[in-house]
């Protein structure tokens, strides 16, 4: 409610106060807008962004007319089970991770047409999302819409750095800084293990900051086994050969509650970091570290909205769509913490404003990290990732074994796996 709040308090005469980040509604827009009668659109959910019951308030608020009919994705209500029962959802809500189901179910369209139509301005989306987007079709249709970004930043514990009288870690540094940094807060103290950093291990992969394939789309191939995945896991895994820095069980929860972690990166839950603050957590943040010689950026790994091609109100549903992603409604998400995926200065300035404890933090550090120029995609990208975490970064997280060894095992794996994938689409 307070998000509608927010929303409804941005909300104004255009006229009075004219907003040049935001084009003049189309007449075919403003028709539907003031004709549009009584409708029920079917909402399919199952990312774990914004809640179902935000967008469902936000929605209402503009739009009195439209009712959504909430399917949240669980045990019978699956889009493979919901699709097999004959309901086609208006708007799926979804991770990028289930790309590749919506493709195999048919349930992607190209939203070209009506972005031209309603004239719906693609530049105030964030550098690069435009182009990741395309990559996802072969004759670079827009297949979705993505709502919000996953950037990462470098989280720290400034009283583990003032307890042993070393410095903050900066904005810009390179992941070979950062090991250098580590080994000066990996130490016992009072009989507590302290860690000197630790990350989210499928995120990091999930972000590429390589720009490295994992499947090869002309042959299907995995392609993990090379110099250049060596390189990032030398690296990556070389924090976890400082003796006393090995994993905990949960990184979050040392981080965050133990507070025996001095630094660490993954999933940004901002939210929770503030109200770990309010209880004690002296903490900050700088920038993502990259790797030494590569421009400081990231895969694209956002949320998107998708229409089916068979529903049945395809206009009324991008409406909706559009509105979700009107400056209005990025400004009241962004103060609650959600990572604008627009690029307008004045909706990113509002990011965590109604969170309290974000106060004087270095929040423009989620903002410095960019998105990389995409790298082309296969419906078998999952299957590599899941296996180059599982069989060549965790083995390595321990020790003793040899880079090149795991990573030609992870590769065979992961073709043994993709084999199968084909022959039962075939």
């Amino acid at each position: 409610m307070a998000l509608v709040f927010l929303v409804g308090c941005s909300s104004g005469n255009e006229n009075d106060n004219p907003d040049k980040s935001n084009p003049p509604t189309s007449d075919k827009q403003q028709t539907l807008l003031e004709n549009m009668g009584p409708l029920t659109l079917t909402f399919f959910k199952e990312d774990p962004g914004v809640s179902a019951e935000t967008i469902d308030e936000l929605v209402r608020k503009k739009f009195p007319q439209v009712t959504l009919k909430i399917i949240k994705s669980g045990k019978g209500t699956t889009i493979d089970e919901v699709t097999a029962s004959g309901e086609i959802p208006d708007i799926i809500s979804m991770s990028l991770g289930g790309l590749s189901k919506l493709k195999d179910l048919q349930l992607l369209s190209d939203l070209t047409p009506f972005i031209q139509s309603y004239k719906f301005d693609l530049n105030r989306l964030a550098p690069g999302v435009v182009d990741v987007v395309k990559s996802y079709s072969d004759n670079g249709a827009f297949l979705v819409m993505p709502f919000e970004l996953n950037n990462n930043a470098l989280f720290y514990n400034k009283t583990i750095f003032d307890k042993f009288g070393v410095p903050y870690p900066k904005d810009g540094m390179t992941w070979e800084e950062l090991f250098e940094l580590t080994k000066r807060l990996v130490r016992t103290e009072g009989g507590v293990q302290y860690n000197g950093f630790h990350y989210n291990f499928l995120n990091m992969v999930y972000k590429n900051q390589l720009g490295l394939t994992f499947v090869d789309p002309k042959t299907n191939k995995a392609t993990i086994n090379n110099d250049q995945w060596a390189r990032w896991l030398k690296v990556m895994t070389a924090f976890y050969s400082i003796p006393g820095n090995q994993p905990p069980v949960d990184e979050k929860t040392a981080f965050l509650k133990n507070q025996t972690l001095a630094m660490r990166t993954g999933p940004n839950y901002i939210t929770e970091l503030a109200a770990a603050g309010a209880s004690g957590l002296n903490w900050d943040l700088v920038s993502l570290p990259h790797f030494s010689g590569m421009e400081a950026s990231s895969q694209m790994n956002a949320p998107f909205y998708a229409i089916p091609p068979t529903s049945k109100n395809k206009d009324a549903a991008f409406q909706v769509i559009s509105y979700l992603l009107s400056d209005e409604v990025g400004i009241a998400l962004a103060r609650q913490g959600r990572i604008p995926i627009l690029k307008s200065e004045t909706v990113r300035s509002e990011y965590g404003k109604g969170i309290p404890g974000l106060e004087n933090k270095n929040l423009a550090a989620l903002f410095k990290d960019t998105i990389a120029k995409p790298v082309p995609f296969t419906p078998y990208d999952g299957i590599a990732k899941s296996i180059f975490n599982r069989d060549a970064l965790t083995p390595m997280l321990s020790g003793g074994v040899d880079v090149n060894t795991v990573l030609r095992k992870a590769e065979d794996e992961a073709n043994r796996q993709i084999g199968l994938g084909l022959k039962v689409m075939q």
